[in-house]
């Protein structure tokens, strides 16, 4: 090979690196920006919902329909501290039997430690 032809090839060579560089850094803004206007566009769509809400509550309050409603953290911590223990457990019964002793457990005593604590505050709050 000679030098012209050496010279020839890594000039080519560098002409398509440059071709394939543009192309995928305008790609790459493409999918960069994906992320960043569905950030916006829900906190723009979280805004508007709570500012509504607010002016409903204030509307209902001005004509006098609004009634507070009371929420039961006891019976919700029940209900949630047993789905989440029960999950948990299933969890962490197929990952054992699956993988074995694995970081993948974790998938399953999180929710199992979070579902126990939860029924411990049942119990304990009265």
């Amino acid at each position: 090979m000679t030098p012209e032809q050496y010279e020839s090839i890594l000039r080519s060579l560098t002409d398509i690196k440059t071709a394939l560089g543009e192309e995928r850094s305008s790609y790459k803004f493409i999918l960069y920006m994906v992320p960043n206007i569905g950030i916006i566009f829900g906190t723009t769509l979280l805004f508007f919902l709570f500012k509504w809400w607010h002016n409903q509550k204030m509307a209902l309050i001005q004509t006098g329909q609004f009634k507070p409603w009371s929420f039961d953290l006891r019976a919700y911590s029940f209900f949630l501290g047993l789905l989440l223990t029960f999950t948990g457990f299933a969890l962490s019964f197929v990952f054992i039997l699956v993988l074995g002793r694995s970081m993948a457990m974790m998938g399953g005593l999180i929710p199992f430690a979070i579902g126990l604590g939860l029924l411990t505050f049942y119990k304990l709050s009265k």
